[in-house]
């Protein structure tokens, strides 16, 4: 018998003398001592006893089981799916009923062996299939409880482990359920093992793209070079990652389709994880029309440094905001900062606010923003001719050294000869620096 050899010699000896003591107390001619079925009717009411006993403690550690999983929930603040736990009691309960009577049955001293082997055959199916479909569905009832612990922490790698998780699980539940299946075909477990191995060396060789597969998810979770949510650039696929599984991984294009990359791909490609980025940087033009005084493009700048320092989202420590060049149509001002944000929603929200705020700056100025025009000038023969000319090439030379030589004398007054220092970031301007007297460099910002 295949599941008596789990029974101890001492059940069966007590199973032996409890039946003989049954017998004693039943009257000779009682209809409990008829054969009935193979076997005799006070063991059919035996098992029936030992079948509604078994029932009841399936019953109560249900109830315990429930009860448990509500109090860990409840007590960690988590939220589980309550259907994975119902899926997962009703086979257990069958594992532990009909393994609770095929391993108290023998006390009923039932020697009909073709109804023993019956017992035991039959039995250990259900138990087999039940306890594999218990460890199936045990499996998404613990990756469950772990998906919710992952949902409460901020580390995003914990949500790409849990699914992995699930399928290694399932995977293992599989290999052990084929195994076990095997071992009862043959005697010999070891020569299950020892074919399981080679079958396993063949189909290794024969999917040697679905092994890479593997070996690139290995290589995803242990170098970690992106979580769930990141927008990433891997080759010419450029998106957000959705999922990672153990052959492939699914990032989501900005035009809302699903684009499947072999974990492969990521052993020696490139990935240019943007969703690691500490900044996100904003750089523009800003163009001013030529009519603008040099005194405004001072005020203009600086006032946008300040909405830098401003903002709760922009980087303070590094930031710049210079007149930087004379275009065909404006003067050229440069915007270059950085903001610190979790995603590219955010990003958009918050350079929006940036130039909508630079936008009012410019109104309030009274400053306007230059656009590609072509200026057609009517004009007499007089007023080709420019006032104060210079006598020759010379005297102009001389005129412009004069005049230079002026304008950085004002502008340079505030250092007194001394060299200006590094751009300080943080400050509004530089303090050497008098109302009115702009001079472009030193104000706290670049």
């Amino acid at each position: 018998m295949l599941l008596h050899s789990s029974n101890t010699a001492a059940l069966i000896e007590e199973g032996t003398a409890l039946a003989d003591m049954i017998r004693g107390w039943i009257s000779p001619d009682s209809i409990l001592l008829s054969v009935n079925l193979l076997i005799e009717n006070w063991q059919w009411l035996g098992l029936l006893i030992l079948l509604t006993v078994a029932m009841i403690l399936e019953r109560i550690i249900s109830v315990v089981l429930r009860k448990l999983a509500k109090d860990i929930s409840e007590r960690n603040g988590l939220r589980q799916d309550a259907t994975y736990l119902k899926k997962f009691v009703r086979p257990f309960g069958i594992l532990v009923t009909w393994w609770s009577f095929l391993a108290f049955y023998p006390v009923l001293d039932i020697d009909n062996e073709t109804f023993s082997s019956i017992l035991d055959v039959g039995g250990g199916l259900v138990i087999a299939f039940a306890g594999i479909l218990a460890a199936w569905r045990f499996v998404d009832v613990l990756c469950d409880f772990l998906r919710a612990r992952a949902a409460l922490s901020e580390n995003k790698f914990d949500d790409m482990l849990v699914p992995l998780l699930r399928r290694t699980l399932k995977i293992f539940v599989v290999l052990i359920a084929v195994a076990y299946f095997s071992s009862r075909v043959t005697e010999d477990f070891y020569k299950v093992i020892a074919g399981l191995s080679i079958g396993s060396a063949v189909l290794l060789f024969a999917f040697k793209d679905s092994l890479e597969n593997v070996f690139g998810t290995f290589t995803v979770l242990m170098d970690q070079p992106f979580q769930l949510g990141d927008w990433i650039t891997v080759g010419s696929v450029d998106g957000t990652v959705e999922k990672v599984g153990f052959r492939s991984t699914r990032v989501r294009t900005f035009y809302n389709s699903v684009i499947t990359v072999p974990n492969r791909e990521f052993i020696s490609a490139t990935v240019d994880n943007l969703g690691a980025r500490r900044y996100r940087r904003i750089k523009a033009t800003l163009g001013l029309t030529y009519d603008t005084p040099p005194e405004k493009v001072e005020a203009f700048c600086e006032g946008v440094r300040e909405l830098i320092r401003g903002h709760p989202y922009t980087r303070k420590d590094y930031y710049h905001v210079y007149f930087n060049g004379f275009g065909a149509s404006s003067l050229d001002i440069l915007l270059y900062c950085f903001v610190q944000v979790p995603d590219w929603s955010v990003e958009l929200r918050e350079k929006h606010r940036l130039y909508a705020d630079i936008l009012r700056l410019a109104e309030q100025l009274g400053v306007q923003f230059a656009f590609p025009t072509t200026s057609v000038h009517v004009v007499k023969p007089e007023d080709l001719e420019h006032p104060n000319r210079p006598d020759s090439t010379r005297a102009g030379t001389e005129l412009g050294k004069q005049l230079g030589h002026a304008i950085t004398q004002q502008t340079l007054a505030p250092f007194a000869g001394e060299l200006p220092g590094p751009v300080v970031f943080g400050q509004p301007r530089d303090p050497k620096i008098a109302p009115g007297g702009g001079t472009g460099d030193g104000d706290g910002d670049g």
